[in-house]
């Protein structure tokens, strides 16, 4: 149970990419299979887990990349969770396209397609999307089926789950007994007092906020993951402002003109201020909190002398 002291201290967000990756990490594969096993709703264990961890500033800079944590399931089952808090264009197709990475990459050169396993792509995202509108169920598996009887099934290789954290988070509020829902609780928000009741009855989001806790004393994570945040925010901020200006020109010079000088303008204004004003703010932090030089440079990627200026 978390104690009043402990809750001063705020828990990272596992749904924030960085500290997600760090949480279920190799170590902490016992985690993995419980969060995998309650989202395909069977029992799983897993062989391997990538060695992808702990993500450096470089892969924080990345803001918009998609990180996904793969692990291999003893049964020779590829599983991959995927975080993606924001709307995208073309997203629905971005989720094939990953999953087909994923796939492609068993078949090294000189093997047989024989030796292509199963690969389940697991989706969480922070948003809801209109293809799943009128759809209740959490963890819906997606396939290739016939389209007559909707019940022949091309492949079992091919398997895609979609979860929506907002529409995880309404269903709990109606009807706290599903453990997608749960684990969606604590993904986006492991400070609320419902997930205090969670840890009661799921043992294993309990072994997550325990762990969480000795992470969130990790000044370096932490500062990657209010990196990261802020980045992204800036961003989507910048694209929204530049987006808003295409559009005014597009009244004047047409539509499609602009709404693609929306999305360029977007998206440069979106990395100017994500990768720049991001970086300063945490140094200038950073700085306040009396950390070493070498450190600040070596966590926000600017130049000594940028950094040596925010002192004056």
């Amino acid at each position: 149970m978390i104690t009043q002291v402990e809750k001063s201290k705020k828990l990272l967000k596992p749904k924030i990419d960085v500290v997600f990756h760090a949480l279920f990490r190799e170590e902490n594969k016992r985690l993995t299979e419980g969060l995998i096993t309650d989202i395909i709703g069977q029992e799983v264990k897993i062989k391997t887990t990538d060695l992808n961890r702990h993500l450096d500033i470089k892969v924080a800079e990345q803001k918009l990349g998609i990180m996904d944590l793969r692990s291999e399931l003893e049964d020779g089952t590829k599983c991959n969770i995927e975080i993606q808090l924001d709307n995208s264009i073309c997203e629905n197709e971005r989720f094939l396209y990953y999953w087909s990475d994923a796939y492609s990459r068993q078949l090294l050169r000189g093997k047989e397609y024989e030796e292509l396993r199963k690969t389940i792509s697991i989706i969480i995202l922070g948003h809801e999307i209109k293809e799943l509108e009128g759809i209740k169920d959490l963890g819906v598996k997606w396939q290739i089926r016939d389209n007559v009887t909707g019940k022949r099934l091309l492949t079992e290789h091919l398997e895609i789950i979609i979860i929506e954290i907002p529409k995880a988070i309404k269903q709990y509020s109606r009807n706290n007994t599903k453990k997608i829902s749960e684990w969606m609780m604590f993904l986006e928000d492991p400070n609320k007092e419902e997930v205090e009741e969670i840890m009661e009855k799921n043992e294993k989001i309990k072994e997550a906020v325990e762990e969480l806790k000795g992470m969130s004393e990790d000044e370096e994570l932490r500062i990657l993951a209010e990196l990261r945040e802020k980045g992204r925010r800036d961003y989507n901020a910048g694209i929204k402002y530049a987006t808003k200006k295409g559009e005014e020109l597009g009244e004047k010079r047409g539509e499609k003109r602009g709404e693609k000088i929306g999305e360029k303008r977007g998206e440069k204004r979106g990395e100017k201020i994500g990768e720049k004003r991001g970086r300063v703010q945490i140094a200038q932090k950073m700085l306040e909190e009396k950390i070493n030089i070498d450190t600040i440079i070596r966590l926000t990627g600017l130049k000594r002398r940028e950094v040596e200026m925010l002192k004056n």
